[in-house]
């Protein structure tokens, strides 16, 4: 019996500490988050090309909240031909961009394939979801993805990350289209949402 005590007291002990230690580490990935998003902010506000210089009804970013479920990692598959491809731009001129390769990853029971381009430092996805055109802009998102989060053939995709094009503020400025394999049937509720 007293055996039995100690055995469901060490059980208890444990399981507190795990719920601890998963909390703690969602507090910090929040607060990772947050800090992203603050720094985002000032490097548009303090940008002298900034979409959202001149607006009268700017009134902040809107963000979903941070869900760690949607940092994912992707299988990678660099591209083997690097020369330039072609990306649609919103002005409906094609901008030459590199292919850098593509990444596969699950989300919500399904597989996705989606191709990510080189931007030097860092690796650019733009995308749509089922949230485009609702409660995000309709031309899509990005996430710029740091070169260091590909490691071997892993690379780790965080949707929470994910931002409006400028075009979303500022109708003048010319930005680029999703490709087609870049639509993912899921909604994405991270990230940026529409701002007014």
């Amino acid at each position: 019996m007293f055996k039995n005590k100690i055995v469901l007291l060490i059980l208890v002990v444990a399981i507190v500490g795990i719920l601890f230690y998963s909390l703690q580490g969602s507090e910090d990935y929040i607060a990772t988050i947050s800090e992203k998003r603050n720094e985002y902010a000032q490097t548009l506000a303090n940008d002298k090309d900034s979409p959202i210089a001149n607006l009268s009804n700017f009134t902040g970013f809107k963000y979903f909240e941070p869900n760690v479920e949607y940092r994912i990692e992707a299988e990678f598959k660099g591209t083997a031909d690097s020369g330039e491809s072609m990306i649609l731009m919103t002005d409906s001129t094609q901008s030459e961009i590199k292919k850098a390769g593509e990444a596969t990853f699950l989300l919500g029971g399904e597989n996705y394939t989606v191709s990510l381009f080189d931007e030097g430092d860092i690796y650019l996805l733009p995308f749509r979801d089922m949230t485009s055109g609702k409660e995000t802009y309709g031309g899509g998102r990005y996430i710029n993805i740091p070169k260091d989060k590909l490691v071997g053939d892993k690379i780790e995709i965080d949707f929470n990350n994910a931002h409006n094009f400028y075009c979303a503020y500022n109708e003048s400025y010319i930005c680029p289209v999703p490709p087609k394999e870049n639509l993912i049937k899921a909604e994405i509720k991270v990230g940026e949402k529409v701002y007014k």
